[in-house]
């Protein structure tokens, strides 16, 4: 067996792009000021005497990652390397009085081209304020020395409302600072404007001139400028604050004496989201001030400012250094009065050795030296700030510094290969220059090269420390996590593949599934891990980005062919190699039962694959490590294919294809048939449970067209019968499984139904109505035949004794009523034709025999004859006499102990 290989970790990618990104000296010099300049390569700042720029305020600078001068603007003009105008480097959009008014931003990573950002000076009495734009040089031109690309210059960039006609007239402040995107390669520009901060991004592509738009809770309005646009932008190193000073929030612009009530400045705090370039959750730190210069510590723990002073009477008194704690719970509150002095309120600029300078001069005089923090991360006085110390060499200084990328004054580390057995390189980032470094591995190891190499000797986590010394100055430790990855585990031994074939003498040739190799080639059951095979070593050596790994289908060459496997954890990159033997083997044909699945609604079926897994194991008798896998193609069964069927599969009618692996080698394939067995249910009965009944109600599970399957029963009452009896009324569940192991549900609403009653039957000659004792739908019989109606009213009913029926509508419960009917002529015609010419009450049985005569009045109630009921009637003539046409009452006592009474007509 070869020995195993190690993989670097792969960051160079990464680590190369923080390289370009911001790194080394680009801001190692300063050109500001009249003729004014530092450079800052050796650690120590010294005056730069060769500069040619005469700006009040706004200024930019930038080198190489060495330290060499590339070239530096007023954001008038660009001078290069050489201090010379470029050929087409004038006329630019800034101003020389604009708080900051250019910035150099890099394009792409070989640093051959940037862009310069500039702002104007907004002056209300000027009708042509240019506001935000860019210019892009390129280094390439004018033999190096580089030049303006005219095709891009003064590119104008809106950050203001085109439909306000004095945000359009100004449209902009002097502020714009720049800070890395968190994705490490591109950069956010940022500038203010009246109520909003607007982020544009700029990458390899260009500028992104549609910026994003953040509102903030301060409006600074428009007729306070130009004293409203003065003022420094800063982002913290590390991109996560923003801080701005505003001179002046006034809605007036009348110049004067700075009076107490005239002095409406703010400097305010900020969130900042480098990956989306949103400012959000503003702090006000000082109010009714009149500041100018902002900045953060390197570690953006602290936050500076500086503040011009006066008198009751308005005259100017000189300034103030304030300093915030970031890290406090009230940051307006842990404000310190670091130096009052008779210095202007200059720029603050953090510089490449961590210390903050400070620009200005005495408001009496000129300055012929700048100022200095050199501490920044100590709180109060400790931070060590000295005035007017560093020596421009008889240039004198203005207020302006040039501002940088901020990004750029992060001290940082990058680290690669992590994985065990690796040299660990380190390698320092940032643009801080130090005399001596200090490493600490976490491992009892320690270095002070400048680059070292380490090998850990186990995995884990370790905290490595970097220290930086400066003179006698110690830095606080910078820190990183640095995760040592184990290699993958592969067997020593060669592992040898079956792979599976039906063709009779293959001759040792078929094709395999590499990928069902994977988990042979790997011990690390633990770890995820990529594998890629190569015909090999060499091969899988040269293949650093495992392009071209041999496919996954793959037919060997030659009988029992020796492959190469790249076992790789795709988290750390580290990898190990194995070897794999092809070898073919003839596949058994086994004889599998065909399997029911549960029939669905859709023509499917539902088949349990893992219950037939587990039958097939116990019919070969294999071990549960056995691999058994179904498939729908022949070929892909085989094969071993990756996308085998689920263990619950959904299908119509069909045949499944079978492979079966004993301890990783190929043991026999086979096919059987998935069929549907029909398993069709009631889902949902309805039970009446009548009230006569006392017995209760049988419940029943619901099965429609049952077959010789043999069924289980689960009741929702815990009873395993094929059915149940219930006196109760309630819903019911059963579930019924059959021998296949389908299972349906039936579910059982039982009502119980209460009985009918009758309140009154109603009678009227041979009209029968029944009144009930509730409004509930009830069904109606007369002589009970199996016939019912819904209505409750019988018409033409014969004279006689009669069973009126009433049950519930849904057939359950019934109830009878016995009723005597009486039916007698509504009219007759005594008129001798010897039809009706008698009126009599006919059908009298013994159950209602009349117990006297009937009686027959007028209608003034005049008794004018009874009759016999037995006799063939009234004749109609009352004392002999023929009585006139017209409606006659007659009455009459019932055996039964009624009175009935009634009327008819008379007719001639």
């Amino acid at each position: 067996m070869f020995p195993r290989k190690f993989l670097k970790y792969f960051l160079l990618f990464f680590f190369v792009s923080m390289q370009h990104a911001y790194s080394q000296r680009e801001a190692s010099r300063w050109y500001f000021g009249n003729n004014a300049g530092l450079d800052f390569n050796s650690g120590i700042p010294t005056p730069l005497l060769n500069g040619k720029l005469e700006t009040h305020e706004g200024c930019s600078t930038i080198s190489d990652q060495n330290g060499n001068l590339l070239f530096y603007s007023d954001g008038l003009n660009v001078w290069d390397k050489s201090h010379r105008l470029m050929p087409n480097g004038t006329g630019l959009f800034g101003h020389e009085s604009s708080t900051q008014s250019s910035i150099i931003i890099p394009k792409n990573i070989e640093r051959t081209q940037y862009y310069i950002f500039t702002v104007d000076e907004p002056d209300p009495d000027e009708d042509d304020n240019k506001g935000l734009n860019y210019t892009l040089i390129d280094l390439t031109l004018n033999n190096g020395f580089g030049d303006v690309v005219t095709s891009e210059k003064n590119i104008h960039l809106v950050t203001y409302n085109q439909s306000n006609s004095e945000e359009l007239r100004l449209k902009c402040s002097e502020k714009v600072s720049a800070v890395q995107h968190e994705d490490g390669t591109s950069t956010w520009v940022i500038t203010h404007f009246t109520d909003s901060f607007y982020a544009f991004k700029v990458d390899e592509s260009g500028v992104n001139t549609t910026p994003v738009i953040s509102p903030s809770n301060t409006d600074v309005p428009t007729g306070g400028y130009k004293q409203n646009a003065i003022g420094y932008l800063k982002v913290s190193p590390d991109g996560k604050k923003l801080a701005i000073a505003h001179s002046q929030v006034s809605n007036s612009n009348v110049s004067g004496p700075k009076t107490q009530s005239r002095q409406s400045g703010k400097v305010l705090l900020y969130n900042f989201d480098a990956n989306t370039g949103s400012v959000f959750n503003e702090q006000a730190l000082l109010n009714s001030k009149i500041p100018y210069g902002i900045e953060f510590s390197p570690k953006s723990t602290r936050l500076y400012a500086t503040v011009n002073n006066y008198k009751d009477d308005g005259s100017p008194l000189g300034s103030s250094l304030y300093q915030f704690d970031l890290t406090s719970s009230d940051i307006k509150e842990s404000i310190q009065d670091i130096n009052s002095s008779t210095n202007v309120a200059g720029a603050l600029q953090l510089a490449i050795d961590g210390k903050i300078y400070r620009a200005g001069y005495s408001i009496n005089n000129s300055g012929t030296s700048i100022s200095v923090i050199n501490n920044p991360e100590v709180l109060g006085t400790g931070c060590n700030y000295v005035a007017n110390t560093i020596s421009l060499g008889g240039r004198f200084s203005e207020l302006g510094l040039p501002p940088y990328v901020q990004s750029l004054f992060l001290l940082k580390f990058e680290f690669q290969n992590v994985c065990l057995g690796d040299e660990t390189e380190f390698e320092i980032q940032g643009d801080a220059p130090f005399d001596s470094v200090t490493w600490d591995f976490d491992d009892g190891a320690t270095s002070n090269e400048i680059s070292p190499k380490h090998t850990y000797s186990a995995p884990g986590e370790y905290t490595v420390s970097l220290t930086k010394t400066i003179g006698s100055t110690v830095s606080d430790p910078i820190t990183k996590t640095v995760i040592i990855f184990d290699t993958p585990k592969t067997p020593s031994d060669i592992v040898e593949y079956y792979q599976c074939t039906n063709t009779p003498n293959s001759n040792g040739l078929e094709k395999f599934n590499l990928a069902n190799i994977n988990s042979s080639v790997s011990l690390d059951a633990d770890q995820i891990i990529n594998v890629f095979y190569y015909n090999d070593l060499p091969s899988a050596e040269l293949d650093t980005t495992n392009v071209n790994a041999l496919p996954m289908e793959y037919k060997n060459v030659v009988p029992d062919e020796l492959l190469v496997a790249k076992v790789l954890n795709p988290i750390s990159l580290c990898y190990s190699y194995a070897e794999v033997k092809l070898k073919v083997k003839q596949t058994l044909t086994l004889d599998i039962a065909n399997l029911n699945g549960c029939a669905l609604d859709d023509g499917t079926g539902e088949f349990r694959l893992d219950l037939k897994r587990q039958a097939i194991r116990n019919d070969l008798n294999l071990t549960e490590n056995s691999t058994i896998q179904f498939y729908l193609s022949e070929n892909k069964a085989l094969l071993g294919s990756g996308d085998y069927l689920p263990d619950t599969f959904i299908s119509s009618t069909n045949t499944i294809y079978v492979r079966v692996e004993n301890e990783n080698i190929c043991y026999g394939s086979g096919t059987f048939d998935i069929e549907i067995e029909q398993f069709d249910i009631e889902p949902n009965q309805d039970v009446l449970l009548c009230g006569t009944d006392q017995e209760g109600t049988t419940l029943t599970s619901g099965i429609k067209n049952e077959s010789n399957t043999s069924y289980t029963y689960l009741w929702s009452t815990g009873e395993m019968t094929s059915t149940i009896n219930t006196t109760q009324e309630g819903i019911y569940f059963v579930t019924v499984t059959n021998d296949t192991g389908c299972s349906a549900t039936s579910t059982i609403s039982v009502k119980k139904t209460e009985l009918p009653g009758i309140k009154n039957i109603k009678v009227s000659n041979d009209i029968v109505e029944v009144i009930m004792n509730s409004n509930r739908s009830f069904e109606y019989s007369l002589e009970y035949d199996g016939n019912y109606q819904q209505s409750n009213i019988f018409k033409n009913v014969a004279t006689g004794t009669h069973m009126i029926y009433v049950r519930n509508i849904d057939g359950c419960g019934v109830i009878s009523q016995e009723v005597s009917v009486l039916a007698y002529p509504k009219f007759f015609t005594p008129n001798g034709d010897q039809s009706n010419d008698y009126w009599q009450i006919e059908g009298f049985g013994s159950e209602n025999q009349i117990n006297a005569r009937i009686s027959i009045f007028d209608r003034f109630g005049n008794l004018l004859a009874q009759i016999d009921p037995t006799s063939q009637g009234w004749d109609g003539n009352f004392n002999g006499q023929p009585l006139q046409s017209s409606d006659y009452w007659f009455r009459v006592s019932l055996a039964d102990g009624r009175l009935l009474r009634g009327h008819f007509t008379l007719k001639r």
